[in-house]
């Protein structure tokens, strides 16, 4: 699990043969176990307490001296040689010796078998020839053969200020980690080192960076619970509907499906990523999938479920706690090892209050793996990306129900939507849409094919000018005005029908050929369109007083349900009154044929126009200057 880079610049330390001078003068260390005759040169090594007790002449701190500095250099032993007094070598060991030896002279025979070679070592860079090099050659040494005492050694990188530059107090660039730890959460800090880069990385350190993506991530997973919580306690939902209990009562559905397949993907991979060391890779991993698939996808598909107080569905309702529970308990246990307080919280406020370190790591349930379903959701989730896209070219909220879109994909793709028709009209928020599949093309060709199927596009041709000088020559002016002013429709079907188009110019004809063209599309003016890669979504601009009165709904319903979160209502408070003033007699009147969806949405009883609440909140519409409130 060596990355390449590090893994042959240990190899080279090795070959280096670099020499060891093992001695240090200092006081402090392991002094050396050698005695010397300043009379005969004669030179002596005790191994233990007892050879020195056997030896020496005198010992002035007893039987149980210190054995270190400057008590060991008190004791007083005869050379055997010619009787004279003989005193220890001044010098102490290397301490990298005493950690190179640290695994066969700290452990006991049997304890050195059972547990070395160690299955994971880590250390900074920079002591790749440090202790890594040490352990290896004093274990070779001590036992005399090629035996490592580690399987894996991860060899971690510096941290860095947040521009890259080493950190030093003279630059003022230290970062205090007490100062850190006190102003931002520790598992925030421990999510952010291991999110950020690969372990054998430099990290450049940015409190910025530690505030944006990882705290939306443990921010988000707090709220999921919150989320769970509340909703499951007001439909009095108890764990003994389990998931199980879901799959034989027929209640889940495709978006059940398609998450408890990526859960298990996602078990895996982490399980993986960890093995080889890649922290980062697993980190990131579960950051895609609380925020992208869980947060952003599978909540906003079954809010509304979980919304409707329709009795009938109640166990319905109950198949998506479930689901998020066994979603949420997981994830809490592969987090673990980076945010431990966090998850150790979360999964006793949830699920046991047994610790979370006593739980199984989890295991993946391939049965529950669907990839076809899996494609389909991404395909979806693709779908609606550049369909919002398009909707931001247009100035269309994605609030705003709008009439059409038509989805342009490649072959093949077409069917992976139809399981999903409902939900991706749902997304979309579109009244109905329509799928168009095709072939792989670009320029003339493609722009055809768009108006073959009468998608509502206008051709746009450029003149390839590198090309074009050659034939044009000294009419290149005239031919660019000739050019400007010929209409881009009647040059794609002269070059369709003829393979060229002629410019008739005042005394001269120039013929270009295809080659000589860029071809390319835009959108009519009823539609607004957007594309990535092969897929084009078109969506239609026009909307009618009933989109938007719907529109206006879900405008005022985000703003009161903000309101509701900053005066600490939770979903499931349904409140008596929302007050709304300021608005337009359109737009009252707009909301007044659709009360109920908007009371619904905010989840009050009834919606008041009258200046009757204790306090309002000022806002605005689009420009439009309101006042709403809650109560």
């Amino acid at each position: 699990i060596f990355p390449k880079g590090v893994c042959l610049r240990f190899l080279e330390i090795i070959k280096d043969k670099h020499p060891w001078g093992i001695s240090r003068e200092r006081i402090w260390g392991c002094p050396l176990p050698c005695w010397n005759c300043k009379n005969c040169g004669e030179h002596v090594w005790f191994f233990s307490r007892k050879e020195i007790i056997n030896n020496a002449s005198d010992l002035p701190d007893g039987e149980n001296f210190e054995l270190h500095r400057p008590w060991i250099d008190k004791i007083v032993i005869k050379c055997k040689k010619c009787n004279s007094k003989m005193e220890r070598e001044p010098f102490v060991l290397d301490t990298w010796h005493n950690s190179g030896a640290a695994p066969y002279a700290s452990l006991t025979d049997i304890e050195y078998e059972e547990n070395i070679p160690a299955v994971f070592l880590t250390e900074g860079i920079d002591q790749t020839r440090g202790w890594a090099y040490t352990l290896l050659m004093e274990n070779v040494i001590f036992n005399n053969k090629a035996a490592s005492p580690f399987k894996s050694f991860l060899f971690q990188g510096h941290v860095l200020d947040k521009n890259g530059n080493k950190m030093s107090k003279s630059q003022g660039n230290v970062l205090d980690a007490i100062e850190l730890m006190t102003k931002y959460p520790v598992d925030l800090i421990r999510f952010y080192f291991i999110w950020k880069s690969s372990p054998i990385e430099p990290l450049n350190f940015s409190t910025d960076e530690l505030m944006s993506r990882p705290y939306q991530v443990l921010s988000t997973l707090y709220h999921l619970h919150l989320y769970l919580k509340q909703n499951s306690q007001y439909d009095k939902f108890e764990k003994s509907y389990s998931l199980n209990w879901a799959k034989n009562k027929d209640l889940i559905k495709s978006p059940e499906v398609w998450i408890l397949s990526k859960l298990q993907k996602l078990i895996s991979y982490v399980a993986e990523s960890q093995n080889k060391c890649r922290f980062h890779e697993a980190a990131k991993a579960l950051d895609d999938f609380i925020i992208n698939s869980v947060s952003q996808v599978y909540i906003p598909i079954t809010r509304p479920e979980i919304w409707a107080e329709d009795e009938s569905q109640r166990e319905r309702r109950f198949a998506i706690y479930a689901t998020l529970s066994e979603i949420l308990r997981v994830f809490d246990i592969m987090l673990h090892p980076i945010c431990p307080f966090t998850t150790e919280y979360l999964h006793g406020a949830m699920f046991s209050q047994k610790s979370i370190l006593l739980e199984s790591w989890p295991e993946p349930e391939k049965m529950l793996i669907n990839d076809s379903l899996e494609e389909s959701f991404d395909l979806m989730k693709e779908v609606v990306s550049v369909s919002a896209s398009a909707r931001m070219k247009g100035k269309l909220k994605r609030r705003w129900p709008l009439n059409e879109a038509i989805i342009c994909v490649e072959k093949s793709q077409k069917q992976k939507l139809e399981p999903l028709s409902n939900l991706l009209l749902s997304q979309l928020n579109v009244e109905k849409y329509n799928i168009i599949e095709l072939e792989k093309n670009d320029g003339l060709e493609f722009v055809a094919q768009l108006l073959r199927l009468h998608l509502p596009i206008i051709p746009k041709v450029e003149l390839e000018r590198k090309k074009i000088g050659p034939k044009a020559k000294q009419d290149l002016p005239k031919l660019l005005t000739k050019f400007s002013e010929t209409d881009p429709k009647k040059i794609v079907d002269d070059l369709l029908q003829n393979g060229n188009h002629v410019f008739e110019l005042d005394t001269n004809k120039i013929t270009l050929d295809k080659e000589d063209f860029i071809v390319d599309f835009a959108e009519q003016s009823e539609y607004a369109v957007a594309r990535r890669d092969s897929l084009i979504v078109f969506v239609s601009s026009a909307r009618n007083h009933d989109m938007m009165a719907r529109g206006l709904i879900r405008d005022v319903a985000r703003r009161l349900q903000a309101l509701r979160k900053e005066r600490g209502y939770t979903p499931t408070d349904i409140l008596e009154t929302a007050y709304i003033l300021d608005l337009d007699e359109e737009s009252i009147q707009m909301i007044n044929e659709r009360q109920n969806e908007l009371a619904f949405l905010v989840r009050v009883k009834k919606i008041v126009f009258e200046d009757k609440a204790k306090s309002y909140k000022d806002d605005d519409i689009d420009g439009q200057k309101i006042r709403i409130s809650v109560e």
